[in-house]
């Protein structure tokens, strides 16, 4: 992922962390700043401002982890979290199968941020809630029981792909059976969303010229909206991916034009004979048609140079379990086990021997050209 990167792994699920959450996490914090100043010194108003936003990027966290143990619960691996500031996608392996599945896994998110802002709201009530002088007073605690609150609630909103429209899509999915015809509704009006928060945001931010009102929060909208828009685009595309290749096998998608080499074979051998001459970025690896694995450039590169006349390629094969598939196998299917375990080519076996190779890249080729042909 080249616009986030890798925080740690939280119950087996990778949690990486997209570059804008520094841009809105400043932007946030200055907003706090500047609320808090009114009440308190500089310098308790900074550490105010930084604490809950970081306070908040954690409730954030817990709310996506509310969904992923939902989803794992049911049966559904999650592959990854990536965190934006206000929110995260979560990538799974592969979409619920049941009505009712999607929409405890939706609505478990809110559920965990509407709980959170109760002990938020608690703590505050305990610790300065009897206190009348201090009820007027901005306070940090406070502030991050209304923001769960209101977190909670703007994820109701149903409109994919919140919370609240994958909610909607589950009901719609529930009542008609047709699950692309709910995500295009749900889509559609999660992209009317998104349109109304920039609209909102272009009008704040013209009106701060005029009058003395800070842009930020218009700025805010702004980059919410975008952020909706191109999420709820994203959502769509991969589920019309995933229904071009309803229908298909391993056999209709694998391609037989590769190149089988012995193990044996050294990699300056391997180099010179085949990647130079042929240009190709992977090779299947087998020794009188059995499969032994598949050997990549980068698998190549890990050696070093200085000693690949005297490595074998059994030497340089990933010492992970390969993957195969039967040449029945739904190409679905593959592809979902493409994602989950971070591959790119999959080879087909029958009787024990290898009878094709399904690639990642002509999956998504073949995909694009049924989408743009219509069949």
């Amino acid at each position: 992922m080249r616009s986030s990167f890798r925080l740690g792994k939280v119950w087996g699920i990778n949690i990486y962390l997209h570059y804008s959450w520094f841009f809105i996490f400043a932007l946030l914090t200055f907003l706090l700043y500047d609320t808090f100043s009114k009440d308190y010194s500089d310098w308790v108003s900074v550490m105010a401002g930084v604490s809950a936003s970081l306070f908040l990027f954690a409730s954030v966290v817990a709310h996506e982890l509310a969904h992923s143990l939902v989803a794992i619960r049911s049966g559904i691996p999650v592959k990854s979290i990536t965190l934006f500031f206000l929110g995260g996608i979560a990538q799974i392996t592969r979409e619920a199968s049941r009505p009712m599945t999607e929409l405890k896994m939706a609505i478990a998110g809110p559920i965990c941020s509407l709980m959170l802002g109760g002990i938020f709201g608690l703590i505050w009530y305990l610790i300065w809630g009897s206190t009348q002088q201090n009820i007027a007073y901005n306070n940090p605690i406070l502030w991050l029981a209304e923001v769960n609150f209101i977190l909670a609630l703007f994820n109701l909103i149903p409109g994919f792909p919140l919370d609240g429209g994958r909610v909607l899509r589950a009901l719609i999915w529930q009542r008609t059976g047709n699950y692309k015809r709910a995500t295009r509704i749900a889509t559609m009006i999660g992209r009317g969303f998104a349109y109304l928060l920039i609209g909102v945001g272009i009008v704040w931010v013209i009106s701060s010229i005029f009058n003395e009102i800070s842009p930020f929060q218009g700025i805010l909208y702004i980059f919410l909206g975008w952020f909706l828009s191109n999420a709820a685009g994203a959502s769509y595309r991969q589920l019309e991916m995933r229904d071009t290749l309803q229908g298909f096998t391993a056999q209709s998608v694998m391609n037989t034009d590769y190149v089988v080499i012995p193990s044996n074979l050294s990699l300056k051998e391997l180099v010179q004979g085949y990647v130079l001459p042929g240009g190709r970025l992977y090779f299947v690896v087998a020794d009188g048609g059995r499969l032994k694995g598949i050997i990549t450039l980068d698998d190549i590169k890990k050696v070093p140079q200085t000693k690949w006349d005297i490595t074998p390629v059994s030497a340089a094969l990933p010492t992970d379990k390969v993957v195969s598939a039967h040449p029945g196998e739904e190409a679905l299917s593959i592809l979902e086990r493409m994602d989950s375990q971070g591959i790119n080519q999959i080879p087909v076996i029958r009787e024990g021997m290898i009878v094709g190779i399904v690639v990642r890249e002509n999956l998504l080729r073949f995909i694009q050209l049924r989408s743009e042909l219509r069949v």
